[in-house]
């Protein structure tokens, strides 16, 4: 059953950008990040049980703002600048600035195997961003290279309220906080758009919302209990390979050797952290 949770959780973060590409023509990128953050947050207070201070909610807000209204905002823009398959590679490359961070700020040791897993994963970013096709831009790389870097620092500010109210709680709490947050700021700078589209396209938006945004969290965490957080991370660390695929199969976006090689790269160096 845990190696079943692993599977929905790869299976659903590797569909994320693939679904979402076809909406960039008709729903704004910044309306999809408030409303999957608000509506997956909400979902994840379902399983919540545990009651938290207002000073760690205040907190987890702040923190969440980092992951949700920058970092996701910034995905989104990648997977409109870019191919679903580069987006879904770059965001994934997060582990690997993690360490940084955390070795930055004293929370970790600096290791001659995060070094190496960062270098390797730094070559594997440039033979990605080198062998770009058609539907790939610098823009679109740089967008999504800063959403995993911001995406690693929100992480390693997270860990101290995770470990102190648990992962489901934690993240309940930021991602749907924050989204609310967001959807006042988008609300004050008159942003918030609601898009004008079809029963379908409302279908994946609730989709990338509970399912991805939701559901995909509680199942990850379900393994993550069962089987570690280093086999659990294989959700991560393979989403690559199936979200490129994906991509292939239902949007027909090109391959070339070096973003073949590329994409090797990067899953070759978080294997290694």
């Amino acid at each position: 059953m845990s190696y079943l949770f692993l599977l929905v959780t790869l299976l659903a973060w590797s569909s994320f950008e693939v679904l979402t590409k076809p909406l960039m023509g008709s729903v704004d990128p910044f309306f999809l990040t408030f409303f999957r953050a608000t509506v997956g947050g909400s979902f994840l207070f379902l399983f919540v049980r545990k009651k938290v201070a207002w000073k760690d909610i205040i907190a987890l807000m702040m923190v969440g703002s980092l992951n949700v209204i920058i970092s996701l905002s910034l995905l989104q823009l990648t997977v409109r600048f870019s191919n679903a398959s580069t987006a879904a590679t770059l965001v994934a490359t997060n582990p690997l600035f993690v360490g940084v961070f955390a070795m930055a700020l004293g929370r970790e040791k600096l290791s001659f195997k995060k070094i190496l897993s960062l270098i390797v994963g730094l070559t594997g970013l440039l033979t990605l961003s080198y062998g770009r096709l058609a539907g790939d831009s610098v823009l679109g790389i740089m967008l999504g290279i800063s959403s995993a870097i911001i995406f690693a620092l929100y992480t390693v500010l997270m860990r101290d309220l995770t470990i102190k109210h648990g992962s489901l709680t934690a993240n309940a709490y930021s991602i749907c906080l924050s989204g609310l947050l967001y959807g006042v700021i988008l609300l004050v700078a008159g942003r918030l758009n609601f898009p004008k589209i079809a029963f379908s396209q409302w279908f994946i938006l609730l989709y990338v919302s509970v399912v991805v945004t939701g559901l995909a969290y509680v199942t990850y965490f379900k393994a993550m209990e069962k089987l570690g957080p280093s086999r659990a991370s294989f959700a991560v660390y393979l989403k690559p390979a199936v979200a490129s695929f994906f991509a292939f199969v239902f949007l027909n976006e090109p391959f070339g050797i070096a973003k073949v090689v590329g994409t090797g790269i990067i899953i070759l160096a978080l294997f290694l952290r």
